[in-house]
């Protein structure tokens, strides 16, 4: 992966050189015992040029986290190099959000969407998913 031979993730072992996902540096101070090193509700900057902006109409958010790991600051430069962008980071310039503009739909979140939906008032990024597969369910039904 990105020319490293040796890339991997830190929760799989202790002995990968090029640990691409480190555990988190900064944990939430006061979070619950046992609970992830991320948890709680954390504030999130938004690119203004991004997809995740567009589907939130502003650029500050805060969101629910609940892990224990995340991209190793180290490779940021190389994983930018290509199509992949990092528009949310956290109040420490942790990043929080990648995207793929080139993608009809390809938005990942460090944040658990799911944990502020509910069946009345689903979570913006679960919206924009479920528009965007219609969208293209929509383009394969027409007639050509």
């Amino acid at each position: 992966m990105l020319g490293l031979v040796d890339a991997g993730h830190a929760e799989y072992g202790p002995s990968v050189t090029s640990a691409l996902i480190t555990p988190v540096a900064c944990a939430v101070p006061g979070r619950a015992a046992g609970a992830p090193a991320l948890s709680g509700a954390l504030k999130v900057k938004i690119a203004n040029d991004s997809r995740i902006a567009t589907i939130y109409g502003r650029t500050d958010v805060e969101e629910a986290f609940f892990c224990n790991y995340e991209l190793n600051a180290k490779f940021v430069d190389h994983f930018t190099a290509g199509a992949l962008r990092f528009t949310g980071r956290g109040e420490h310039d942790e990043v929080r959000v990648a995207e793929l503009s080139d993608r009809r739909f390809y938005l990942a979140t460090l944040f658990l969407p799911q944990l502020a939906s509910t069946p009345t008032a689903p979570h913006p990024v679960i919206v924009a998913f479920v528009r965007a597969v219609t969208a293209f369910a929509a383009s394969r039904l027409r007639p050509s």
